[in-house]
């Protein structure tokens, strides 16, 4: 092994202790998180607390049966505002219909995976997002 190739590994070795094993994009998203805050009037709005204690709200903007615009707030740590950013980065644009999909296990395979005690923070943001849905959908029909 070379120089270049040892440093490669302890750098990589850093970083997993550092970052606990973490997904580069679950460090990447909770780290630099996109979509956060809030939305004046939103289409669609849910909050809600997780059993760990972390609350999260989403914000949705709807035109033509799309999503326009989409945000999140959340008072959890770094795998939080990861699964929310997957969930947003993911919605953002597709219709409304096919956002169903955004579910607990297709935010863990959009980070790359979490461990198994934060995997609870893909379920709130997906919870979350479906809540908000609804409350659109409900606002629709009156």
């Amino acid at each position: 092994m070379d120089d270049e190739q040892i440093k490669k590994e302890m750098i990589d070795l850093l970083m997993e202790k550092i970052t606990g094993g973490l997904s580069e994009k679950v460090v990447d998203y909770g780290t630099h998180p996109r979509n956060y805050g809030c939305l004046d009037k939103p289409d669609g709005y849910a909050k809600i607390k997780g059993p760990c204690g972390d609350t999260m709200e989403m914000f949705l903007k709807v035109k033509n049966d799309k999503i326009d615009d989409v945000t999140y707030t959340t008072d959890g740590c770094i795998t939080s505002h990861a699964a929310g950013t997957a969930a947003t980065v993911m919605a953002k644009g597709r219709p409304v219909r096919e956002c169903i999909k955004i579910n607990q296990s297709a935010i863990l395979e959009h980070l790359g995976g979490m461990p198994e005690d934060s995997r609870h923070c893909a379920l709130l943001a997906a919870n979350t997002f479906h809540k908000a849905l609804r409350n659109y959908a409900i606002g629709k029909k009156r």
